[in-house]
């Protein structure tokens, strides 16, 4: 019976073990101490030094808003400076479902929306370049579920190469967006470009199934984001957040995923339903770090819902840190509670 026990406690600790040898997370950070301007952050890239850019899927205009970040020895975030919102004034009113954002040294940044499925370059102004990334045609606007479009851009200045996917299935891949009422994983299709911003190889990738169960106020589920850390490492995350009728209880849950896709074979079709495929087709994964926030009228009131992911520097042990930014819809709430622009620091020690 004792040797039973100690199993039992011993396989619930091990998996909290397996994490932080991989990946140490620090805690929440609410932006408003440091004067970050309230929005609705939903990507976060490095330019250099202590610039970043943050985006937002809410902007009254197309742009970027411009940050400096500087870090303590441990790899934490020190102290945050708002530096400048630098808008397109010509789109103010119609302003893209931008969600993904990335900077190229010596060109620009580009933007992916989820509203018209394209992945647009932006001048350090703001203002558009008129060149973008050549987006194969199934994952036109008309292929994607509400909603459910482009979030997750990244882009690795080593390889060159950018990398984006679908918060949840195309219609040719799944029969409907998962939900509380139809917990089901979700089928995706990786899609990586080269630096002359043509398409590379696509990859399938499948979800975990949600958690979430009965009705909801408001639920989203899938990949909002993807992190390339090197050529041998790209992070998903994965994000489920349920916000239930009455708004107690709601709950959001992050897992982060290591994938190696220069280990796996490539799609070579894009007609054929992923739905269809064999399961060995899909990128074996390695989960490296999950956390949940949440709200409760009695209880914790820590609820951030993360979507973007961004390398911050490197440690003096050679460590890298990642910065994760949450979305708080622009700091909604009422006179009890109000969402919090969130911003952390993991380590990857792998």
């Amino acid at each position: 019976m004792k040797r039973r026990i100690l199993n039992i406690i011993l396989g619930l600790l091990l998996p909290a073990m397996l994490y932080a040898q991989e990946v140490t997370l620090f805690k929440q950070h609410n932006m408003k101490r440091w004067g970050i301007p309230a929005g609705n952050y939903s990507g976060i890239t490095h330019i250099d030094g202590d610039r970043y850019a943050l985006v937002s899927d809410k902007q009254s205009a197309d742009g970027w808003t411009e940050v400096s970040i500087s870090f303590l020895p441990s790899g934490d975030i020190e102290k945050m400076q708002f530096i400048a919102q630098h808008y397109n004034a010509q789109t103010t009113g119609n302003a893209r479902d931008a969600e993904g954002i990335v900077y190229v040294p010596g060109q620009g940044f580009f933007v992916c929306a989820e509203n018209d499925q394209q992945i647009l370059e932006l001048s350090e102004e703001g203002t558009p370049t008129g060149r973008s990334l050549s987006v194969p045609t199934c994952y036109n606007a008309d292929n994607i579920f509400f909603n459910y479009g482009f979030e997750a851009l990244t882009y690795n200045t080593d390889t060159g190469i950018f990398w984006t996917t679908t918060e949840q299935g195309l219609k040719t891949d799944v029969a409907e967006p998962s939900t509380p009422a139809s917990p089901t994983q979700t089928l995706l299709r990786i899609q990586s470009f080269n630096s002359n911003r043509q398409p590379l190889q696509q990859y399938a990738y499948k979800t975990e199934s949600p958690k979430s169960k009965g009705s909801s106020r408001y639920f989203a589920f899938g990949v909002p984001e993807l992190l390339s850390v090197n050529d041998t490492t790209l992070l998903v995350m994965e994000r489920e957040f349920n916000i239930p009728k009455h708004y107690n209880r709601a709950k959001c849950n992050i897992r982060i995923y290591n994938v190696n896709p220069k280990q796996h074979q490539s799609i070579t079709s894009t007609s054929q339903s992923l739905s269809e495929m064999d399961s060995s087709v899909f990128l074996h994964k390695k989960l490296i770090c999950e956390f949940s926030t949440g709200f409760r009228i009695f209880g914790k009131k820590n609820f951030a819902n993360y979507e973007g992911m961004c390398l911050g520097p490197k440690l003096t042990d050679g460590r890298q840190t990642i910065l994760m930014i949450a979305d708080s819809q622009n700091r909604a709430g009422n006179s009890l509670f109000h969402l919090k622009d969130y911003i952390r620091v993991s380590i990857l020690n792998i």
